[in-house]
């Protein structure tokens, strides 16, 4: 079951390098500056429309919504991540992320924070048995990201990408929730003792 205290506290989870809490809203005007990374549905780039989102909400819901990426000593917000439905007949999530400062990028941050993130989701939300990852194909950071965070390529959507003209073919990638466990325990035994994680 999720530690519905931790959420109402606004802690999620923590790492070495990343912390992943409920946005605050002093983070909005830095967020701001990044159209379509707490809403998958509407840019928010407006301030304005971005609070009002905020506050009706929280930018977060039972089955999408964003989250800070924070650094996990100095809590200085680093970016967010976003979940939503992948599709009304799969049960599962599509994951979204950014890290804002090009200076932060490369360093493990992003990783650490989806891996995190991953971990959260399944065990918050059973009813959900895979999420997923949708990245354009010349993207070779990301899509090495969600390798190392364990997740499987499944094929080329063509002609997916997100943005105006000709989209770009995009990889797909998941992770099930028998990927997840089996990760965590030992394959001899479903019940076994966890596995200690990679660095």
């Amino acid at each position: 079951m999720p530690d519905h205290s931790r959420l109402r506290a606004g802690s999620i989870a923590s790492g070495d390098q990343v912390a992943i809490r409920l946005i605050k809203s002093a983070d909005l005007p830095q967020i701001a500056g990044f159209p379509f990374t707490a809403s998958i549905t509407d840019p928010l780039s407006d301030l304005d429309a971005l609070t009002r989102s905020f506050e009706n909400t929280g930018l977060w819901a039972e089955t999408s919504g964003a989250v800070a990426i924070v650094d996990a000593q100095s809590g200085r917000l680093l970016g967010t991540l976003q979940f939503y439905r992948s599709a009304p007949c799969i049960h599962g999530l599509e994951l979204g992320y950014i890290i804002h400062d090009a200076a932060d990028r490369g360093k493990g941050m992003a990783s650490e924070a989806v891996r995190l993130f991953s971990d959260y989701l399944f065990d918050s939300l059973p009813d959900f048995y895979r999420l997923q990852l949708i990245i354009e194909a010349w993207n070779v950071p990301s899509w090495k990201l969600a390798e190392r965070c364990g997740f499987v390529r499944e094929g080329l959507l063509r002609s997916a990408g997100f943005g105006t003209g000709d989209p770009a073919d995009c990889f797909i990638y998941c992770r099930t929730r028998k990927d997840w466990h089996e990760a965590r325990h030992s394959p001899i035994s479903m019940g076994g003792a966890p596995k200690t994680p990679n660095p």
